[in-house]
């Protein structure tokens, strides 16, 4: 045991088994050494843990361990009753450190070998409290791990991704409501989180802020301010808080500061949790060397700062402008920033036509995003104004900063709003609905506060019809009768409970003209369509020779021939025009904005766009023909396709022109950019009747082909009795078995399946075209000869091609198509082709699977 001699107790080892005691004692010889160091154990298991790693290893060990793993059970020493294999696994990983007091205890054991006052006994008695704190530790960071893994599996799993790291530990969050935002609004969700390197606010997307540019203060002014609030600061952004008790005040103030302190000085990521019992106060240094990027939008955007920081060093917020001037003046288009920035079109020196303003970035707790119409430095028109914080969007009319006339509003919890609004609350008649369909039609007198007549619609078709005041949410005092429709024969009354939206909203019109009379104005033109061709060509000569630099010479040439070549630069009128209907059009629909409600007006938004735009075009191009008009054949090549022997009996009469539509020319132009936002509208609208189709496909695409053919009613003459291998030789086939799955009319299933890869209707309708095409192609392959269709023969053997094409939103893109597709073409073949897939998907909802 040890080459000092024989123990008090006259036991020694033998002379060959002696041997130094310091390389017995500890791991880590440089730690004895350097008492006030503690051990750095690797933080590998707890990340993997934290990352999700042993639920992933779950199935894995499963499949080796079989269902039962006593072998596991006994290998990781577990004494649970019933564990999971994710507890065995991470029981078994850990393992090695609960060996560590054991071997805390073999030293101490080992030390009363020699005298107390010896200089082995002292050093056998660092190491082992060197393996006590080691053993502390280890259990801590455990325990910060199983904390860490909890919240992140309770956590939403948009945000969990981008949030997630191995390093990251959760110190303390505020979902039980323990501290809030002074001022929120009634439906904003304010949830602050402090992991050990960052401070996030979910509202309701994370928002994170380093911890070593963060600072903390004591709220003192007021009673409540001084015994429940604080107030923590980062380089953009100041949030004012109120704890749910003194006590909770104490413990977030204690949090945060230990875990800045932490970050601070480097070991963030050793983090521990927070003992609330412990009285100990860290005070961060005020002044601190970090570096910063802003990220925010705002005149500081993009910089870095990386030098001495303090709280109480304010930033140069000195107005900045940049833009067009006119005599002195801040005129034409511009960017000015003042703590909040406006991005826009000025006039004297105010802020007059289309512009963005963006609030509440550098030094409030409020963002907020207000895109539309000013009139000498007011809001005044339409607009939509983003409140982030309380998670509502208003779309409608404003006059002197105020929301005054019809608008809509709907919120994160999926409350929607459309009615009158006065001296910008809800004031008048309008039109509320809930999440789950409950409506209310009646009279307003401040935001979401019923009060007056009206009819409460339940989602089961029940109706409360009377007097009703006070908020929705908090209770309702009602006066009235209450009706149960379904349970008396006559339902014409019940047919007039159905609510119709969008009659008290901003007609699609009347939304965005100043974006249009910009453009007119930049054509030459006070007023929409009167103006002189001549000079708008002139106008936009110059805008573009001004900036010949930016585009290539080839779309110069071509702008003035075609006009969706103009659409492609911003540089030209109608380029600036789309770039800026875009970005409307999704700052309206994106975010809180994707409610299902609103797609009826995103679908009228966008045929108003096309209407307003075509007005342009045919300023610009007077010999075009009015919608629906007709552009002739040329004579001469009609004339050139004729036989001279076959004048009498043509074969096939001449087209007589073609029809101009706004919608063909615009629309491949307009809708790929903005088809993200409107097809999220479409697939929320139709997420249920989708579901149940789905549900349909896929228990149907169980079948083989020839068992699917037969319960589909596909008559067998048209069955493929064989179909081409993938690679042929001399013409060689396969055998189309009982068993054989997806491969007939292969062809034709992967054609359709392209739909959800196009944009326009057009497009699409096209790719169905395509696909009757292959089956009648295969069918007359088969049947060795021309085959003309009949509708009974043809529906099941469509309905089969969509149901193997498994297409997963059929119903939204269905409804796509039929709410923007040509009106020209609805009555003809296409008309005819996507009525038979419309008949397929319905078909499918309501077959009977047994």
């Amino acid at each position: 045991v040890s080459e000092f001699g024989p123990q008090p107790d006259g036991h020694g080892a033998p002379p060959h088994s002696r041997r130094p005691i310091q390389p017995l004692v500890s791991p880590n010889r440089a730690a004895l050494r350097q008492p006030h160091r503690k051990p750095a154990p690797s933080p590998a298991v707890g990340n993997f843990q934290v990352m999700g790693g042993f639920q992933t290893l779950t199935k894995p060990s499963l499949d080796f361990f079989g269902k039962n793993p006593e072998l596991l059970k006994r290998l990781s020493e577990c004494s649970e009753e019933n564990p999971t294999m994710a507890d065995l696994l991470v029981a078994l990983f850990f393992l090695p450190t609960h060996h560590l007091h054991e071997y805390g205890r073999l030293l101490l054991k080992l030390a009363t070998c020699f005298e107390v006052c010896s200089n082995e006994y002292q050093v056998l008695q660092d190491s082992c409290s060197k393996f006590e704190s080691l053993t502390q530790l280890l259990k801590r960071k455990r325990k910060d791990a199983d904390y860490t893994c909890h919240f992140w599996k309770s956590f939403p799993g948009k945000m969990t991704d981008s949030l997630r790291k191995p390093h990251r530990r959760l110190i303390c969050e505020s979902s039980n409501k323990a501290l809030t935002l002074q001022n929120a609004g009634r439906f904003s969700v304010n949830w602050f989180i402090v992991f050990n390197d960052a401070l996030v606010h979910a509202q309701p997307y994370p928002d994170l802020r380093p911890l070593c540019l963060l600072y903390t203060r004591q709220r003192l002014h007021g009673r409540m301010n001084r015994l429940y609030g604080l107030k923590v600061i980062t380089p953009e952004e100041t949030f004012h808080l109120l704890a749910s008790s003194a006590m909770e005040k104490a413990k977030w103030l204690r949090s945060i500061n230990q875990a800045v302190e932490q970050a601070l000085s480097g070991a963030g990521q050793d983090t521990t949790s927070v003992d609330s019992g412990s009285g100990q106060k860290l005070e961060p240094p005020v002044s601190r060397t970090a570096s910063y990027t802003f990220y925010k939008d705002g005149r500081l955007k993009e910089a870095t700062f990386g030098e001495f920081w303090a709280p109480n060093k304010t930033l140069n917020k000195s107005d900045h402008y940049q833009g067009h001037w006119k005599d002195g003046k801040m005129h034409g288009v511009g960017t000015y920033a003042s703590g909040e920035v406006y991005d826009g079109f000025f006039q004297d020196n105010m802020r007059h036509g289309h512009g963005v303003l963006r609030s509440g970035k550098l030094n409030t707790s409020s963002p907020s995003v207000f895109i539309g119409q000013w009139l000498q430095d007011k809001k005044t028109g339409y607009g939509v104004f983003d409140d982030i914080t309380k998670g509502e969007k208003y779309m409608g009319m404003w006059q002197d900063h105020l929301r005054q006339g019809t608008g809509v509003v709907v919120t994160q919890f999926g409350l929607y709003y459309e009615g009158a609004f006065k001296d910008n609350k809800m004031m008048g008649t309008g039109i509320l609905l809930s999440e789950d369909d409950t409506t209310y039609e009646g009279e307003f007198s401040d935001d979401w506060t019923l009060n007056g007549k009206g009819v409460l619609t339940m989602a089961n078709g029940d109706y409360l019809e009377g007097s009703f005041n006070g908020e929705w949410g908090s209770g309702l005092k009602v006066a009235g009768s209450y009706f149960k429709p379904h349970l008396f024969l006559d339902t014409d009354k019940d047919k007039t409970r159905a609510v119709k939206l969008g009659r008290l909203c901003v007609r699609a019109e009347d939304k965005w003209k100043a974006v249009f009379e910009e453009c007119w104005r930049q054509l030459g033109c006070e007023e929409p369509g009167r103006g002189e061709n001549g000079t708008a060509w002139e106008n936009i000569a110059v805008a573009l020779t001004t900036n010949r630099r930016h585009i290539q010479d080839r779309t110069l040439e071509s702008l003035e021939v075609i006009p969706q070549h103009a659409c492609d630069t911003p540089l030209h009128p109608l380029g600036r025009l789309l770039e800026t209907l875009v970005a409307v059009y999704r700052m309206t629909y994106v975010g809180v904005g994707a409610n299902r409600r609103l797609l009826p007006q995103a679908v009228s938004e966008i045929k108003s766009y096309l209407n307003r735009i075509f007005q342009i075009v045919r300023f610009l191009f007077p010999d075009m023909p009015e919608e629906g008009g007709l552009i002739p054949e040329p004579t001469t090549s009609i004339q050139d396709k004729k036989d001279p022997g076959s004048s009498d009996a043509p074969l096939e009469s001449p087209k007589p022109g073609r029809v101009v539509s706004s919608s063909a020319l615009l629309l491949p132009v307009l809708l790929p950019r903005l088809y993200p936002p409107l097809f999220t509208l479409y697939a929320l609208e139709k997420e249920r009747e989708d579901d149940v189709y789905w549900e349909c496909v896929l228990r149907l695409n169980k079948q083989p082909d020839l068992a699917l053919l037969a319960f589909l009613g596909v008559q067998q003459r048209f069955w493929p009795v064989s179909i081409p291998v993938p690679m042929p030789a001399l013409g060689e086939k396969q055998q189309v078995l009982s068993s054989t799955k997806d491969v007939c009319f292969a062809s034709a299933v992967e054609t359709l399946q392209q739909i959800s890869t196009t944009f326009t209707p057009s497009d699409k309708l096209q790719l169905i075209q395509l696909t009757f095409e292959e089956i009648t192609q295969e069918v007359q392959a088969l049947l060795k000869q021309d085959f003309l269709w009949s509708m009974d023969d043809l529906f099941p053997v469509f309905l089969y091609v969509v149901l193997r094409a498994r297409i997963r939103n059929l119903g939204s893109e269905v409804s796509l198509i039929e709410d923007l597709m040509d009106p020209c073409v609805q009555h003809g073949e296409h008309g005819i082709m996507f009525t038979t897939l419309k008949a397929c998907y319905y078909q499918i909802q309501h077959e009977k699977i047994t």
